[in-house]
């Protein structure tokens, strides 16, 4: 049991960097609506999970990585992973009593805010996107939930 204690220290960089890969591998453009928001979802994960690891800080670093790798303007997707650290961490309490489709739900409620604050942060620095495909991440990031959620919950803290 004590070996697990280091794991997330190894597992955390490594989910992420994972989300990072899938984030931009290409896909066919029927596919590519549905593309769940990755590091969004990874972050939920590790905001529930590690949160004396993970919290709003490590949201807005992971933000601007993403700002620099999708080439959005500066501090758009900062500010948003924040928010979604801040969302996860006010409802951690919760989550806790949640079964895997209620933190579906859950998945689904906080990447649809996170599209909502981006798509207002683009309208406002830049050309928000126009099409009503934009939402279908959040039903994506939703429906791939129980899958991300049973990859990375053997590499939590002890306890958890």
């Amino acid at each position: 049991m004590a070996r697990n204690a280091h794991v997330p220290v190894i597992a955390l960089p490594l989910s992420f960097f994972l989300a990072f890969v899938l984030a931009v591998l290409p896909l066919p453009q029927a596919l590519a609506y549905w593309r769940p928001e990755f590091v969004t979802m990874v972050l939920i994960f590790w905001a529930m999970n590690a949160p004396g690891i993970m919290g709003i800080w490590a949201g807005f670093f992971l933000g601007i990585l993403m700002d620099v790798l999708f080439g959005t303007p500066f501090g758009v997707h900062a500010l948003v992973l924040a928010l979604v650290a801040w969302m996860v961490r006010l409802s951690w309490r919760w989550v806790t009593v949640f079964s895997l489709w209620q933190t579906s739900g859950l998945v689904l409620a906080v990447v649809f805010a996170s599209l909502i604050a981006k798509r207002i942060l683009l309208g406002i620095v830049a050309t928000p996107p126009a099409s009503m495909l934009y939402w279908l991440p959040a039903l994506g990031s939703a429906l791939l939930w129980p899958t991300v959620m049973m990859a990375l919950r053997r590499y939590t803290l002890p306890g958890r």
